[in-house]
């Protein structure tokens, strides 16, 4: 197996990957990551730069290789308060898989984020999934939150609150 410990590495991978040269099966196989503080560190320069694309990159890195680390959840709260990103997303799923409490008040902030590239999705979806990971978490402080978001205006977004109540039994 081949450590990738390089971004531009990283990079080409995902490219042999998007062309259909390697699979995600042989991709896994073959190569690993396990080196946090290298993700972290260049998940910090994607703050700091707005960097889109490099972004992307970091976070198909995470989700292919499994890269779940409490040692992201500062970075990732801060990028999540960025419009200049698509991951907001992707940012609410991993707090999801990772049922942080730490996280709560950074799932809240998304929920109620008024990005613009949002406020014509009629399903509410980045909002469903930060219901999704306020329940997966399941704190009082969690519950408070997805209480507040269930006093909406919008119907789709307290049918989401009354579904994530449903799912993980929380009362």
């Amino acid at each position: 197996m081949e450590k990738i410990n390089d971004f531009n590495e990283a990079k080409n991978l995902l490219e042999k990957y998007l062309d259909k040269k390697i699979s995600i099966n042989k991709l896994k196989k073959n190569y690993f990551i396990d080196d946090i503080k290298f993700i972290k560190e260049e998940l910090e320069k994607v703050y700091l730069f707005k960097d889109k694309t490099k972004s992307d990159i970091l976070f198909w890195l995470i989700f292919t290789f499994d890269l779940y680390s409490e040692e992201f959840i500062n970075i990732l709260c801060k990028i999540s308060k960025e419009e200049w990103h698509w991951r907001h997303e992707d940012i609410a799923i991993y707090f999801m898989e990772m049922e942080l409490p730490s996280t709560v008040e950074c799932l809240y902030e998304l929920a109620i984020s008024d990005f613009k590239k949002y406020r014509d999705d009629e399903y509410c979806q980045l909002v469903e999934k930060c219901c999704y990971a306020l329940g997966a978490i399941g704190t009082e402080e969690a519950k408070e939150k997805l209480k507040l978001l269930a006093k909406s205006d919008k119907d789709i977004i307290r049918e989401h609150v009354e579904d994530t109540f449903e799912m993980y039994k929380l009362s």
